[in-house]
């Protein structure tokens, strides 16, 4: 047989997959620190825990800012579907890394070079406030990535082009925004044993500074397809190593309703140097923003209403295992890790309720064993049953330790070109016991599930330059100042947002609330009447979505 003959046989005969490329790890790290929690970001397909030089794992989620305190382990994310009749998955725990810096061309093909990627983009309020105040242009806004698909907010009407000075500016979400660029086919993928799925990720991390968000972060990956075929039956997950406060005494939940897997401790005190002491909070990860599946006849997003236009497929599944060889423990390849976002173990058995999820020879005789996508969803705060707080139906408790778990979603198609964005929140609560965070968990879950689109819209100062009709927003100096009785504020709004106007005195105590209300684009004015307070200094301070500004009033007599 011809050479050239054999060769066109051998491409027909297998699937030509993308070129594997030959990068280096990503290495990239910033820290997300706006709110009240100080998050270590990379962009190599983790979160948070980074192994040092010295082998000593560090802690990257830490919370209360400043605490010392860390609430979360890792976190990373996996993704896994069919393409052209074999399992391609991206997904690790702790390294080696299955994403490489920077972006995929049109065939799927890896840059030659990664290094020029390996970096994470910042924004911040500060950067725009400064230069929308003509205080200078930071180095922030000046490299933000837009060749790259960093999202701008278009004030010039060219999407072209990234021009400051005639309006463009970066999209800020909250009031520190990272954005990062990332692929799977930049080497080979040593954790699965897969070929490259041909997967470009487009990432951002953000946080806001003021209560009632602070305590929360929240994330968002656009998967971009950037392979010729497409991917089929796929899931995507966040893997999380707990590790709240001290690692020792965690247990792991599930509610189904609110997307939501989460982490609590087994008793009402968090040991150890590294514990939270008396009252340990809770932490969860929830699904805000999935693929869409309104099409499959069922309920995917809880809401009482199957197949509504725009449904998305929220969270379902989730998934927790130890860290222990075998089907039942760490995954090995493709399939064990594929399974586990489908709440399926590695030797292909589903997850039953009771007990550790595992039908054996220990299962109780009579116990009718019921498959579950959804590991340990009884109500731990009730003592029902299935929880690590009720494992058999007879209150019988799991001995508690470290925690693995899984928050999965899927399935669904991604096609040659196709983009699907996931975003999520991870979110601390505590209240004033171990069950009661879990209680306040559930409720700050749902305050963020129903502000979500409120919380993901870019930050209202930068719309007011995309529309030049508006007024921009402002917040002027009150006239008389100083003054004797009372005094006029005024304000404007570039479009609907959620206003609340207060005086406060020099202590910090509030003295006044003028204004508490969502009011439309618009120029405004609010009286002061301090005809009952002493002479003194008084500041005036505006909260606008997730900006503030203050201004300094003085009353004479």
């Amino acid at each position: 047989m011809k050479k050239g003959l054999f060769m066109l046989l051998l491409l027909w005969a297998f699937p030509v997959h993308a070129q594997v490329g030959s990068c280096e790890p990503a290495m990239a790290e910033a820290y997300l620190d706006a709110g009240n929690v100080r998050a270590r970001i990379l962009n190599n397909g983790s979160l948070f825990w980074r192994r040092s030089p010295q082998q000593i794992s560090s802690l990257g989620y830490e919370v209360p800012k400043g605490s010392g305190l860390h609430a979360m382990g890792t976190a990373s994310l996996w993704v896994g579907g069919i393409m052209d009749a074999e399992l391609r998955t991206a997904a690790t725990r702790y390294g080696p890394w299955e994403f490489w810096a920077g972006p995929l061309d049109k065939a799927g093909n890896a840059p030659a070079h990664c290094k020029p990627y390996d970096h994470i983009w910042e924004i911040r309020t500060e950067d725009i406030q400064a230069f929308l105040n003509g205080e200078g242009t930071s180095e922030n806004l000046k490299n933000w990535p837009w060749q790259l698909g960093a999202p701008v907010i278009d004030g010039d009407g060219n999407p072209d082009n990234y021009d400051l000075e005639h309006g463009d500016l970066p999209e800020l979400l909250g009031d520190q925004r990272l954005w990062w660029i990332m692929n799977d086919a930049g080497g080979i993928h040593q954790a699965t044993g897969s070929n490259a799925i041909g997967l470009e990720i487009q990432a951002s991390a953000f946080a806001i500074k003021n209560p009632p968000w602070s305590h929360f972060t929240f994330y968002s990956y656009a998967l971009i397809n950037k392979n010729v075929s497409t991917l089929e039956d796929t899931y995507a997950g966040l893997f999380t190593n707990g590790d709240l406060g001290y690692f020792g005494d965690d247990y792991v939940g599930s509610d189904s309703l609110l997307h939501l897997g989460f982490y609590y401790n087994a008793d009402n005190e968090d040991e150890g140097y590294r514990g939270y002491g008396d009252a340990p909070p809770a932490i969860g990860l929830t699904f805000l923003h999935t693929p869409i599946k309104d099409d499959d006849n069922r309920d995917n997003d809880r809401d009482g209403i199957i197949d509504e236009p725009g449904e998305m497929l929220g969270t379902t599944n989730t998934m927790a295992f130890d860290s222990d060889p075998g089907p039942y423990g760490d995954p090995t390849d493709a399939d064990h890790y594929y399974a586990y976002m489908q709440s399926t173990w590695g030797n292909g058995r589903h997850v039953v309720e009771g007990y550790r999820g595992i039908q054996g020879d220990y299962w109780p005789k009579g116990l009718i064993a019921q498959h579950t996508n959804f590991f340990y969803p009884g109500d731990p705060v009730t003592g029902a049953f299935w929880s690590e707080n009720n494992m058999d139906g007879m209150g019988n408790r799991v001995h508690p330790s470290d925690r693995l778990f899984v928050v999965a979603t899927g399935p669904f198609n991604l096609a040659p070109g196709d983009t699907t964005v996931i975003n999520f929140a991870i979110i601390w609560s505590r209240g004033d016991s171990n069950l009661n965070s879990i209680s306040v968990l559930r409720r700050e879950t749902r305050a963020v599930r129903a502000n979500a689109d409120y919380i993901y819209t870019p930050t209202a100062v930068m719309k007011s330059l995309a529309n030049q009709q508006a007024p921009l927003l402002g917040f002027d100096q009150n006239f008389p100042n100083p003054f004797s009785q009372s005094t006029t504020l005024r304000y404007s709004l570039p479009q609907t947002m959620q206003v609340r106007l207060a005086v406060y005195d020099i202590l910090g105590r509030e003295v006044a609330l003028l204004v508490d209300a969502q009011q439309e684009a618009g120029i405004y004015t609010a009286e002061f009447d301090a005809d009952n307070l002493p002479a003194g200094i008084y500041l005036a301070r505006i909260e606008l979505d997730f900006l503030q500004f203050t201004k300094r009033m003085v009353l004479i007599r």
